[in-house]
């Protein structure tokens, strides 16, 4: 994953209705920074999504690709 990718919530894990519900409420995103965070500390992403007109940090192990920036 890289900055300027367009990306969406993977659904494959545990918590996959509230991915789901997310997904219906925001939308696509797209792909702003990547940065180290949490505890224990992890890859994060900063996401904007133009839906809602908001970005949000998530980790990087729950997005997926949806179509990568060419470059």
């Amino acid at each position: 994953m890289k900055v300027g990718d367009l990306v969406k919530r993977q659904f494959n894990h545990a918590r996959w209705k509230e991915a789901r519900e997310q997904h219906k409420r925001l939308g696509y995103g797209i792909v702003l920074s990547k940065h180290i965070a949490g505890r224990p500390q992890h890859r994060c992403l900063n996401v904007f999504y133009p839906k809602v007109g908001e970005s949000y940090d998530i980790a990087e192990s729950l997005m997926e690709v949806v179509s990568e920036l060419e470059t």
